[in-house]
């Protein structure tokens, strides 16, 4: 939840001061706005005062030009069309009145025939309006705003015709008025920067402009708010509205010309709205700073006051409070005096004690509660991996990896006996003090010669066992490991004392220990005896070697092997021969005897990677993986040869003569697949067996497809 700043006693008292002072900064506020208005109203007023004398100043001129071009119609040079003499006068009227950028004279057709400067890019004036309009009306006339051809500048063309006394005309003198008196006008008025002189008509047209930073002079901006005033006035008027540029502006306007006629034109001035009102801000921002600075004084010396006689004490009081709440137990208020804020930081005290008494006892069970949540969820992951474990290696792997997390911060092993010695070797070992590599007898270990856990917490004054290193541990502990009452080692765990941790073996490290040998002595047990069942699944009982089951999975393998490398293998297939016939004339002992005996024969002489397996009866399998064809059958010779050397004597009597019959295929040669090598290799059997036996015969290559045309 937000905490408000206003619940805070500071600002309360803060407050209240600043409550003070809001009538006094409420009547400034409000005499800088109407400061403001009448700036604004002040500064429309001077705008449209400028306006109506821009108006006045161009009637002036216009009325000014008109007598001028009477008075050059009458001219002789005029009227006979004397351009030379023409040219002359009115570069002489254009250099004593500079407003007028050109006066020149036109013929009836339109031609120019003399002017103050030539007119450039046209000759011919017959379609200007200022010219049509003075041949139509037969009198003075004033064009539309235009821009002049050669300097750029706005201009305004007045023309006149000369009439002789028939009426008819003679020539049309006209005079080109340079509008560049808005900018002496904005300058004698000492507008301030960003103001402008505009003149417009109704539907927007921007004729003249000053200053005309955007260009905007002879473009058209029908949706300007000036326009749009305009249209709804009778006449002059004021706004306030952004200009072209989108600066706003405190504008006033009124027509140059009759507002009756259809198309009147204004002339309009924009002061900037920020220059029209910077006094009253000035003011305003005046006001206002000594208006803080009274304030800030205020509220310091309010500051001061309550902190000397209340906010410290408080603010003690609520440092500790959220200290405690962040977490820190020890934290404490310390506030004295016998008033309600001292009663209040000494109740304070005690609840604080009384809560981290309560939540030291809370933290210690959680912790306690977390180890033996974990602990648990260890012996069970110890329990699965026993489950999962194939053989004992991989069960005393996994045991190495699990013990260092239930016992941390300790050193171990864990010792199983070994079948016909008596003594324990180390499986598994962790810690800087294991017994890694040390196996001792069982008589030198307490706990084995008791059959229970041997606990000595202090080495210095305990009964050792005898298996323990050099220099001994602090502390250590012997736990056996039994299931169903066959002792199957023992798990051993000791520690050094530390200031951190003076009790090496607590009574909780002691019971997790003797679950954990628990859990081991009946999990090595369970795999101990799957080890055996599955290693009884797949040998063959009498003679040690894999069974059919085997040979079957196996040579799938194989094969698939061999043609994912692209390597050879090869099969043999061995018989006993006359195997019956000694079976029954020395009997089934003596048979089984022979049997064991060309089992290890076979056996000793295969490599490592070579697989032996007892087919059925007198009849044997070799997986050779990769081996060739040829070596194949040079080893079953080997073997054959081998086999007619051994002896066999049962009860003294010599079993005899033993030869083997042998049947070789190979992959790819004789077959795809493991089903067709074991049949080409029992047919190349049978055939050995057909020529008179003790001898080897290769199984034919099977025929490939021939290649389609």
């Amino acid at each position: 939840m937000t905490r408000s700043p206003l619940s805070s006693l500071r600002y309360r008292l803060l407050l209240l001061v600043l409550l003070a002072v809001l009538p006094a900064l409420g009547l400034i506020i409000s005499t800088a706005l109407e400061q403001r208005r009448q700036a604004a109203v002040g500064a429309q007023d001077d705008a449209l005062r400028l306006a109506r004398l821009a108006a006045g100043d161009q009637e002036r001129l216009i009325e000014g030009a008109r007598s001028l071009l009477i008075g050059l119609a009458q001219l002789s040079t005029v009227q006979m069309h004397n351009s030379m003499g023409c040219s002359a006068l009115f570069a002489e009227v254009q250099r004593r009145f500079p407003l007028y950028i050109n006066v020149g004279a036109i013929r009836p057709d339109g031609q120019v025939f003399c002017a103050a400067r030539s007119v450039q890019g046209l000759r011919n004036l017959a379609d200007q309006p200022f010219f049509q309009r003075a041949m139509a009306s037969r009198d003075f006339a004033v064009s539309d705003y235009s821009r002049d051809p050669a300097t750029s500048k706005p201009v305004l063309t007045l023309s006149y015709p000369a009439i002789d006394s028939a009426g008819s005309v003679w020539a049309v003198v006209f005079a080109e008025l340079d509008l560049g008196w808005m900018a002496q006008l904005a300058e004698k008025a000492q507008l301030p920067a960003g103001s402008v002189i505009t003149v417009n008509d109704v539907n927007g047209w921007v004729l003249a402009r000053y200053p005309d930073p955007g260009d905007w002079t002879g473009k058209s901006a029908p949706d300007w708010a000036l326009v749009r005033a305009i249209r709804r006035s009778n006449g002059e008027g004021t706004l306030e509205a952004a200009g072209l540029e989108g600066i706003p502006r405190l504008t006033a306007f009124t027509p140059l010309l009759d507002p009756r006629r259809p198309q009147p034109v204004y002339v309009s001035v924009g002061i900037p709205r920020q220059a029209a009102l910077a006094e009253a801000n000035r003011l305003l921002i005046r006001n206002l700073v000594w208006t803080g600075l009274v304030v800030v004084l205020m509220l310091v010396a309010a500051a001061i006051v309550s902190d000397l006689f209340i906010l410290r004490r408080v603010s003690a009081v609520v440092r500790a409070a959220r200290q405690l709440t962040a977490g820190d137990l020890s934290a404490r208020a310390e506030v004295g005096g016998a008033d309600e804020i001292g009663v209040m930081a000494r109740t304070f005290n005690v609840m604080a004690g009384r809560l981290q008494a309560r939540v030291s006892d809370e933290e210690s069970l959680t912790e306690a509660l977390a180890d033996r949540v974990n602990e648990l969820d260890l012996l069970n992951r110890m329990g699965e991996l026993f489950q999962a474990s194939l053989t004992l290696e991989e069960a005393y792997a996994g045991i190495g990896q699990l013990a260092p997390r239930l016992f941390p911060n300790l050193s171990g092993a864990v010792y199983a006996f070994r079948p016909g010695n008596g003594r324990v070797e180390p499986v598994a070992a962790w810690g800087p003090q294991a017994l890694e590599g040390t196996a001792f007898a069982a008589e030198q270990c307490w706990a084995l010669r008791d059959g229970r856990s041997h606990v000595v917490e202090n080495t210095a004054s305990g009964v050792l066992c005898q298996h323990l290193p050099a220099p001994a541990p602090a502390a250590y502990l012997c736990t056996p490991l039994v299931a169903q009452g066959n002792s199957l080692g023992v798990l051993y765990v000791a520690g050094e004392r530390s200031e951190a941790a003076p009790e090496v073996l607590s009574h909780a490290r002691q019971r997790l220990a003797e679950a954990v040998a628990a859990q081991l002595g009946l999990g090595l047990a369970n795999v101990e005896l799957r080890e055996l069942l599955r290693r009884q699944s797949i040998h063959d009982p009498l003679t040690g070697l894999f069974n059919r089951r085997y040979m079957e999975e196996t040579l799938e393998r194989e094969v698939h092997r061999s043609r994912r490398n692209g390597k050879p293998m090869s099969l043999l297939m061995v018989d006993l021969d006359r195997f019956k016939q000694q079976n029954d004339a020395f009997g089934h002992d003596a048979g089984d005897a022979l049997l064991r005996d060309l089992a290890a024969l076979l056996q000793s002489n295969l490599r490592k990677e070579d697989i032996a397996c007892r087919y059925g009866g007198e009849e044997f399998v070799l997986v050779l993986p990769d081996a060739s064809l040829e070596n194949a059958t040079r080893r079953a010779e080997q073997l054959r040869a081998a086999v007619k050397e051994m002896r066999v004597v049962r009860d003294g009597v010599a079993l005899g003569p033993i030869t083997i019959s042998v049947g070789v295929a190979a992959f790819p040669e004789q077959g795809p697949d493991g089903d067709t090598l074991l049949k080409a290799a029992d047919a190349a059997l049978y055939q050995a067996k057909n020529e008179g036996r003790d001898r080897v015969s290769v199984a034919k290559q099977i025929e490939q497809p021939a290649p389609s045309t």
